[in-house]
């Protein structure tokens, strides 16, 4: 799309206007790439570099080095979910926004809650121990066992070694 065919055919023509548009393209350009993505930053779950800075401000939550763009939709994505008030349902609703594969034990004798869920990486654990930890009752004990999908290599080589030493030691009482 260039910026001279939105003018009059007389202005089009000429030089001087031909120097302005092409001088003004790359403005118009990034200005126009900006309107295409706008609509992106509107989702939590299409947000873009931008947007998630921009959330990251609001809920003042902090990008970790190496996070990737994915995992920091992700955390956002938590943060935006918690809300009051708390009851064992929505505690069910929020776990099962996250992922489908969770379990929830609640001993009410005991005030031990246990949650298993499966997650995609460290940083949405941290975020969500984060909110489990102001979305819980505080006599509550929460424990939690996050399911973390490794990359698994075969080792290239391995290497073994032992040594093994007994000692017996007799004891003999006092007499």
């Amino acid at each position: 799309m260039k910026l001279k065919d939105y003018w009059p055919r007389c202005l089009q023509d000429l030089v001087e206007f031909q120097r302005i548009a092409n001088a003004e393209q790359p403005e118009f350009e990034t200005a126009l790439d900006d309107v295409r993505t706008a609509a992106d930053d509107f989702f939590l779950a299409t947000l873009s570099e931008y947007g998630c800075q921009r959330w990251e401000a609001i809920m003042g939550l902090h990008a970790a080095d190496g996070d990737t763009l994915e995992a920091r939709r992700e955390r956002i994505l938590i943060k935006y979910l918690d809300q009051l008030p708390y009851t064992y349902r929505t505690l069910l609703k929020y776990l099962k926004t996250i992922t489908d594969d969770f379990t929830v034990t609640l001993d009410e004798n005991a005030y031990d809650l246990f949650i298993r869920i499966r997650l995609e990486g460290y940083s949405q654990r941290d975020a969500l121990i984060a909110t489990l930890g102001q979305m819980i009752p505080a006599n509550l004990v929460l424990r939690l066992k996050a399911d973390i999908p490794q990359a698994d290599e075969p080792a290239q080589t391995a290497a073994c070694s032992a040594m093994v030493t007994m000692n017996r030691h007799v004891y003999t009482p006092a007499t």
